[in-house]
């Protein structure tokens, strides 16, 4: 990937590649725009806090977190399934395990 005319290396999890993909498809952006924006955002954090050395990878998936969480709706959830105590429902770790017979 290129941004700002350099050749960068991002390693993430495929989820959060297709994560970026829905976002910047919502948002008009290209992957390469976002990721971009949010290095540029994290640079200029980095410059107004103590807090320096966080990676672009681990900004992304904070972001992409954080995007997806304020669009979670009480509403949205009960859509999902999820409040019944059953947190992975709907999730990549949905996969009922396999018992075993004694």
């Amino acid at each position: 990937m290129k941004l700002s005319g350099r050749e960068v290396s991002i390693r993430l999890e495929p989820s959060y590649w297709e994560g970026l993909a829905e976002i910047s498809e919502r948002e008009d952006l290209t992957v390469e725009e976002l990721c971009g924006d949010v290095r540029d955002r994290m640079e200029q954090q980095g410059r107004h806090s103590s807090q320096s050395g966080v990676s672009l990878a681990n900004a992304l998936r904070v972001f992409v977190v954080g995007y997806f969480r304020q669009a979670a709706t009480e509403r949205g959830h009960a859509r999902a399934g999820h409040g019944q105590g059953r947190p992975f429902i709907a999730t990549p770790f949905d996969k009922v395990p396999a018992t075993s017979e004694s």
